[in-house]
């Protein structure tokens, strides 16, 4: 009667044995090295003077904040979602220029810095009062492949913006991206409302100053006309002239023209309305990369150590 149980002590030492041998080396166990597909992306933030107008509401809130305060509380709620391993950086637009802040560095050993950098930027780093979304936009097409990484592939990229230009370029004056098509693949994020809405104008200390008016911005971009011929009452032949709106200094999401010129440049486009939309963006599929990344893989012993416990 007794060799039964002596037995399975002996089986249960053995089992215990077992659990923490398997402990002691998910303890020592170190980060491994695995190729995984995760992000690795430059987001490309418009700082332009009309990402301040107040005309945001994330998930549908009734107070109504700054496009750009809308894109940085979506964007540290995205951040904190990435996977370790996933890579990012900042960088800013306004003008015909895109400049990108640092090379993407990997999201959870530098949330921080990443949460910390992304809380400094607004309209003051800017150096221009207003945007041209399509030369901006081929800026960072052409500025991404230059950007350090680790991966074969170019970094993808997100392009934030609320697609205002004052004036609008005229249609002879648009940027083509034939020459870029295919090199950087990414998403072009859309923000603010549909209806026209004033542009809060503010001095460098943030003192508000009222509110940007018809006289301050202007109406309709000359270089889009065409020259007059020598005879009297007589155009030359071209295209229709553009015809000013009036209301430029007002602005509103021009998403027809984002979809637009995401379709010339073969991006995705997405319309930012809730937080989860960002988190979505961040998570495109054409923002992967095969990194190689260091692993965790000391869950693997360790539930296999707790199995064992259960078991004895």
């Amino acid at each position: 009667m007794n060799v039964l149980p002596a037995a399975w002590r002996k089986k249960r030492v053995a089992v215990l044995l077992a659990a923490a041998a398997l402990l002691v080396f998910a303890l020592l166990l170190p980060d491994i090295q695995l190729t995984r597909p995760v992000a690795q992306v430059v987001v490309v933030l418009d700082v332009s003077q009309s990402m301040n107008t107040q005309d945001c509401r994330l998930d549908h809130t009734l107070a109504a904040v700054s496009r750009l305060a809308c894109v940085k509380d979506a964007l540290a709620e995205a951040l904190r979602e990435m996977p370790c391993g996933a890579q990012l950086s900042w960088g800013v637009f306004t003008g015909n220029q895109t400049f990108v802040l640092a090379a993407p560095v990997e999201v959870c050993s530098h949330r921080s810095d990443l949460l910390d950098s992304l809380a400094q930027l607004d309209w003051r780093v800017s150096w221009e009062a207003g945007s041209r979304i399509g030369g901006a936009l081929v800026s960072a097409l052409r500025v991404l492949p230059l950007v350090p990484h680790e991966a074969d592939q170019v970094p993808g990229l997100v392009f934030i913006t609320d697609g205002h230009e004052a004036p609008p370029v005229a249609l002879r004056n648009r940027r083509h991206f034939e020459d870029y098509l295919g090199k950087v693949q990414g998403v072009i994020v859309g923000v603010g409302g549909d209806a026209l809405t004033p542009i809060p104008k503010y001095d460098m200390d943030g003192k508000y100053l009222g509110e940007w008016e018809a006289d301050d911005v202007p109406q309709m971009d000359l270089g889009g006309q065409r020259a007059f011929s020598s005879v009297p009452g007589e155009k030359m032949v071209g295209e229709e002239d553009e015809v000013a709106s009036g209301t430029e200094h007002l602005s509103s999401l021009k998403e027809t023209y984002l979809q637009l010129i995401a379709g010339e440049a073969k991006l995705e486009y997405r319309r930012l309305t809730r937080r989860a939309d960002m988190v979505a963006a961040l998570q495109s599929p054409v923002l992967r990369r095969p990194l190689s990344i260091d692993t965790d893989l000391r869950w693997i012993p360790a539930a296999a150590a707790l199995l064992l416990l259960l078991v004895a």
